[in-house]
């Protein structure tokens, strides 16, 4: 020992030195990178999930809308494009307003008897005029349908 109480560099087992090896490093990346690899592929699901239950939520609220506006002005409709997955409000030949699904949420749309479009009219009592109608809506695995009767009611499944 020297005369301030720490012994002499080459008797320390340990050097003064901090830090991690390079075979330390390469563990916890190795680890890190699995980790990943098994989280990713479930975090994508989640996304897909998420993005189609928010555009059925949409789809519900521009219903719900569609039948207040029907009521307010004397009828309204609701105007379904599966190929772009738009959907508009239109109410005496005025387009109140338009959601593009496919921008926004990145979902596909289809429709009840593979129809490319269709008009959901509700007359003034905000009573549907139409059949029964389906709505399906699909990105990755994640898929819902709302089943529109000719009511106006709406069905999550």
């Amino acid at each position: 020992m020297d005369q301030f109480g720490s012994m002499p560099f080459f008797l320390n087992p340990r050097p003064t030195d901090s830090g991690f090896t390079l075979l330390e490093l390469a563990v916890v990346f190795s680890l890190m990178a699995v980790g990943i690899a098994v989280l990713l592929p479930t975090a994508r699901r989640q996304q897909d999930r998420l993005a189609v239950s928010g555009a059925a939520e949409e789809v519900v609220g521009l219903l719900h809308r569609t039948r207040a506006e029907a009521v307010a002005r004397g009828g309204a409709v609701l105007s379904l494009v599966s190929a772009s997955a738009s959907i508009a409000i239109v109410c005496n030949e005025d387009t109140l307003t338009r959601t593009e699904l496919m921008e926004r949420y990145g979902v596909d749309m289809d429709l009840s008897r593979d129809r490319g479009e269709a008009a959901l009219a509700f007359g003034p009592l905000g009573l549907g005029q139409v059949a029964n109608q389906t709505i399906r809506l699909r990105r990755g695995e994640a898929e819902t349908r709302l089943i529109v009767s000719s009511l106006g009611r709406v069905v999550r499944k």
